[in-house]
């Protein structure tokens, strides 16, 4: 699985297959790890990253693509 961002997901003519979103990069790392399984999951784009400095707290979205 590579990663891709929006702009290669539309020129490659990807479909969303899924997404997730979690506070716990190891989590993510693992959820990455199993998607591998599936063959019509063949990349996934890290959305977006928010970490409050303050509180320590965080979210991570992450989507998954391929072609159908």
């Amino acid at each position: 699985m590579k990663e891709i961002n929006r702009e290669q997901a539309t020129e490659k003519n990807l479909k969303l297959i899924g997404k997730a979103s979690e506070k716990d990069m190891s989590k993510i790392i693992l959820l990455i790890e199993r998607m591998k399984e599936y063959k019509n999951i063949e990349y996934y784009m890290i959305e977006s990253i928010i970490f409050n400095e303050n509180t320590q707290d965080g979210e991570i979205k992450i989507s998954f693509w391929g072609y159908g």
